[in-house]
């Protein structure tokens, strides 16, 4: 439509200022070659003229839906789509607002089944557990290891009920959680003794990120356990923080085995194993990075992992700088 009404617009310019250069002195009596050449470059002239910021609001319209989608295609689905102008690349702006808010919703239905089924099963998970502890006082000792090993799995299936909750509730803070300027070297401290891991740690005083102050270290916390389960006794576990530019690159690094390249982009997915045994015993319950991803997204940041060489799995946090001390 806008096109059309550009084509109208220029048409008709064009059509009154040749309308003008004929009834000028300049056409007087009988035009020669010259006189037409003439008028050739003065139509094509205002022609460009007329076409030019056209191309260049184009671009920008484009570069803008351009930078939104890959927000989306991130993980930042409460990204609102800015207006491209009307027509076609309106639309395709509104069309893809439109699924990322089905996605999004969806995606909100999944967690909220996900809670709900976790709180649905605490009540009968703590009725087995306190039959359990009556059922040891009172049966015979040469039944206690089957009781035992009863309440091992009890234990394993309330912890990922816990689990599961947790995800839930921090896939419903997304884009709501309130934000602050956090001091990502006290954050990492506090996630090192939470979980009794010792780290590396190379974050400068003062440098802070704009995030969910409970998040973040949630966040942090849930990497050092996954580093330390994977990457034993492999080298120290890092932790390491930097500006960027308009960023804040904070990093949780271990000497593990890695991951291969063709896995990196799922191991945040809800309930991902590389064990396809899905064996407890080698590893988690698959939702510890999920939450990690969600407390980020929580944050407004990214996260992503990569490898290092010679070995090792390095798990990348993007966060927008907060203020750093000492500055206004």
């Amino acid at each position: 439509m806008v096109r059309h009404i550009v084509l109208r617009t220029v048409g008709s310019a064009l059509l009154f200022a040749a309308a003008l250069l004929a009834a000028s002195p300049l056409f007087a009596g009988q035009p020669s070659a010259w006189h037409w050449i003439a008028l050739a470059l003065f139509l094509a002239m205002l022609s460009a003229l007329g076409w030019a910021p056209w191309p260049w609001r184009l671009s920008k319209a484009i570069a803008r839906l351009e930078q939104s989608a890959a927000r989306i295609a991130a993980g930042r689905l409460e990204e609102r789509i800015p207006a491209a102008g009307a027509g076609e690349l309106a639309a395709v702006a509104l069309s893809i607002q439109q699924i990322t808010q089905r996605f999004d919703g969806l995606l909100k239905g999944q967690k909220r089944f996900l809670g709900d089924v976790a709180h649905e099963l605490n009540a009968p998970i703590a009725r087995i557990q306190f039959a359990l502890g009556v059922l040891e006082e009172t049966i015979a000792e040469e039944h206690q290891a089957d009781v035992k090993a009863l309440h091992d799995e009890i234990q394993e299936m309330s912890a990922l009920v816990n689990e599961l909750s947790s995800y839930s509730k921090v896939g419903f803070a997304e884009g709501s959680a309130p934000l602050s300027a956090v001091n990502l070297r006290s954050a990492a401290q506090r996630a090192s003794e939470r979980e009794n891991i010792p780290v590396q740690l190379s974050v400068p005083h003062g440098l802070t990120a704009l995030a969910n102050e409970v998040y973040l270290t949630r966040a942090l916390a849930n990497l050092l356990r996954n580093a330390r389960r994977y990457a034993g006794e492999n080298g120290p576990i890092e932790v390491r923080a930097e500006r960027r530019r308009d960023e804040v690159e904070l990093v949780v690094a271990d000497r593990g085995p890695g991951l291969p390249d063709s896995e990196l982009e799922h191991v945040f997915e809800p309930f991902y194993r590389l064990d396809l045994s899905r064996s407890t015993s080698s590893g988690g319950k698959g939702l510890g990075l999920a939450i990690v991803k969600s407390c980020v997204q929580a944050c407004r940041g990214e996260v992503s992992c990569r490898n290092r060489k010679p070995s090792g799995l390095e798990v990348v946090i993007r966060l927008t700088p907060g203020v750093h001390a000492g500055q206004p």
